[in-house]
């Protein structure tokens, strides 16, 4: 659990996102070897969900 302070909290939560954003675009990049697309989510804390969408690529929803 996380006991920092709030700003704490939203410089790890940015943190949390761009890393995130990095990890679905090297899912992509994956995808993109054709060798079989990726199927699933990942529920990332304070984050939301990393999710594949079709037509889309991995994408980062609210929950």
């Amino acid at each position: 659990m996380f006991n920092g302070t709030p700003e704490e909290l939203r410089q790890r939560q940015a943190q949390a996102r761009e890393l995130a954003e990095q990890a679905a675009a090297i899912l992509d990049q994956i995808d993109a070897l054709g060798m079989g697309e990726g199927v699933g989510q990942l529920h990332l804390p304070n984050v939301g969900v990393l999710r594949k969408r079709p037509g889309q690529g991995w994408v980062i929803t609210e929950r």
